[in-house]
């Protein structure tokens, strides 16, 4: 029985989606708390699925999906995404899902009052704007006239038969662990997105460390018997002015140290992405608080260009291997997967230790 907390070491976006991805068929629940603005992303079946409301372990066909009590849920991107699966790969999908009549909905109003891309909020600390902080301050305010619980919404709206929303499935993830099922928690963001650890006021409307994750699914943080943390070798933050960052350079430089065009975009709101430097005194932090069990290291292939495509360890080179072997000696935690490249053709390459 295994009880894993997946999450982020930097600012999002190192690749979370393609470890859940990959991680799949390993687990019987898997369990969402974050908001749809954050965005994951990888291939199955040759097509690029961009998930911001489901747990990217749906491409398990007997796995449960829940989004726990902590989530914030836009019901319109729920229901496009259950329409697309349905549609493009399991026409059963709904019968897997679960969504916690305590998670917090995300409105129009919400969306409309931090403007996304065009709004205040976004020039000031490069937010998506996709209004998690409002809906997230709304709920604070625990005032029935301006939000409800997510259940009070689908039973006004009349959207239960499109969805099951379940009375309280931290009751389920416990009978779960009872009959040894395995759970995993796909954290959202990264640690330096915390809004208590993280570079505040340039950061998210909640913590994003393992802790949280397993308090906003209605798991006791002692239950946990794996921390997954997920690093990339040359992290990224959300374009505009979204916060510091080590040794900053840009797509231009990267694209002439790989030899080849690169350029990342940000999978909610479409912006290019800011990129820097490896920064040891952050991922330190990350490790001191999330405590992981294991390392993710991944775009690999963006420090040794010519590993890109590798999956087998004795084949990688020398400087893979060494900058591998520093990572595991400073951090004293091992890595076990190591990212050597994501296409459409090929989807997420990696070196899998474990297996």
């Amino acid at each position: 029985m295994k009880v894993t907390a997946l999450v982020g070491a930097q600012y999002g976006s190192e690749g979370k989606g393609v470890v859940a991805n990959y991680l799949a068929d390993d687990y019987d629940y898997w369990v969402r708390t974050g908001g749809p603005n954050a965005g994951h992303s990888f291939v199955h079946q040759g097509k690029i699925c961009k998930m911001q409301c489901l747990p990217c372990g749906w491409t398990n066909k007997g796995a449960m999906l829940i989004l726990g009590p902590g989530a914030v849920v836009n019901p319109d991107v729920l229901l496009q995404e259950l329409d697309w699966i349905e549609k493009e790969y399991d026409p059963k999908i709904r019968d897997r899902v679960m969504v916690d009549r305590m998670a917090t909905p995300l409105l129009p109003s919400h969306s409309q009052r931090e403007g996304h891309t065009k709004g205040e909020i976004h020039e000031r600390i490069g937010s998506t704007g996709e209004g998690v902080g409002a809906a997230r301050q709304d709920w604070m305010s625990r005032n029935r006239v301006v939000t409800e619980p997510f259940g009070e919404l689908a039973q006004r709206l009349r959207f239960e038969g499109k969805v099951q929303v379940v009375s309280d499935t931290a009751e389920l993830l416990s009978l779960s662990r009872r009959i040894k099922k395995s759970i995993m928690l796909e954290g959202t963001q990264g640690f330096g997105l915390s809004l208590t650890h993280g570079t505040w006021p340039y950061c998210t409307s909640t913590d994003t460390t393992a802790g949280q994750l397993a308090v906003d699914a209605g798991i006791p943080p002692r239950a946990l018997t794996d921390v997954i943390m997920v690093a990339r070798t040359f992290p990224i933050r959300v374009a505009g002015n979204s916060g510091p960052m080590k040794d900053e350079t840009d797509w231009d430089s990267m694209s002439e140290r790989l030899h080849k065009k690169v350029v990342e975009q940000t999978t909610v709101t479409k912006l290019t992405r800011r990129v820097g430097a490896w920064d040891e005194e952050l991922v330190q932090r990350a490790c001191n608080v999330n405590g992981p069990t294991e390392i993710a290291l991944t775009f690999m292939d963006y420090m040794a260009p010519e590993d890109e495509g590798v999956t087998h360890y004795d084949e990688l080179s020398d400087r893979s291997l060494s900058f591998i072997d520093y990572v595991e000696r400073f951090f004293e935690t091992p890595v076990a997967l190591i990212g050597t490249g994501f296409s459409v053709e090929k989807g997420w390459t990696c070196v899998d230790r474990n297996r």
